[in-house]
């Protein structure tokens, strides 16, 4: 029988390392394919930028009439707004005023019948003596156009006033009253002291006036005498 070797066996050879080549950097097949990705998508962005900012201009170019109307239409509409609310300021602030002058007859036809009336009461009230008074044909007054407009016109009609009097107060008096009646302009008026007939009668003073009655109302048709119809 035969007897086997037991000797240990000897080492084992190591395993091949792999083989590392450093290949040499090269711009043109490495670095140029990621400039050219990066470039052709800044291409396309630039390119889609100026098709938005080309349609921008486009559509602002199509609207700018529309908006530069509307922008006229608002001022138009905010220049009225502001005229309406200074005639609402006027018409309130000088509504007082025109109520008192509508009470007056300054604002219509004149009313000739009322006006004599109106004298009766003042001599019966304050017992005036004589008193004489005639009213010329109305006129129209030239007043600027622009301050009462076509649809309106300024008339006079001159009121020649004579009265006796025992005090310079009764013309005060009935001159006050004559202004609540109508809206009257004083022309000149004359008072002169009259002799008394008899030692016994008392003095009187005489006073001649020229008044203006004025009226606003609508135009009238005048007569080539300058007489309105």
């Amino acid at each position: 029988m035969e007897a086997k070797s037991t000797a240990p066996a000897g080492p084992k050879p190591a395993a091949a390392k792999p083989k590392v080549v450093i290949e040499a950097y090269s711009f043109r097949r490495q670095g140029w394919p990621y400039i050219r990705k990066s470039a052709n998508v800044f291409l396309v962005c630039l390119l889609i930028s100026v098709l938005m900012v080309g349609a921008g201009r486009f559509v602002l170019f199509r609207t700018k009439p529309d908006t530069m109307g509307a922008a006229q239409k608002q001022s138009a509409a905010r220049d009225r707004l502001n005229q309406a609310e200074a005639e609402r300021i006027e018409i309130r602030d000088f509504l007082p005023k025109f109520e008192q002058l509508r009470a007056r007859g300054f604002f219509g036809p004149e009313n000739r019948l009322a006006m004599l009336e109106a004298i009766r009461d003042i001599q019966k009230r304050h017992r005036l003596l004589l008193i004489e008074y005639n009213f010329e044909p109305q006129q129209i007054v030239a007043v600027d156009a622009a301050l009462l407009g076509p649809e309106l016109e300024l008339h006079s009609t001159a009121v020649q006033f004579k009265m006796k009097m025992l005090h310079e107060l009764d013309l005060v008096n009935i001159m006050r009253d004559l202004k609540q009646a109508g809206f009257f302009s004083v022309k000149e008026c004359d008072v002169l002291a009259e002799e008394p007939q008899t030692e016994t009668a008392p003095r009187l003073l005489g006073a001649s006036c020229t008044l203006y009655w004025l009226t606003i109302g609508p135009p009238t048709v005048v007569a080539p005498e300058g007489v309105v119809q």
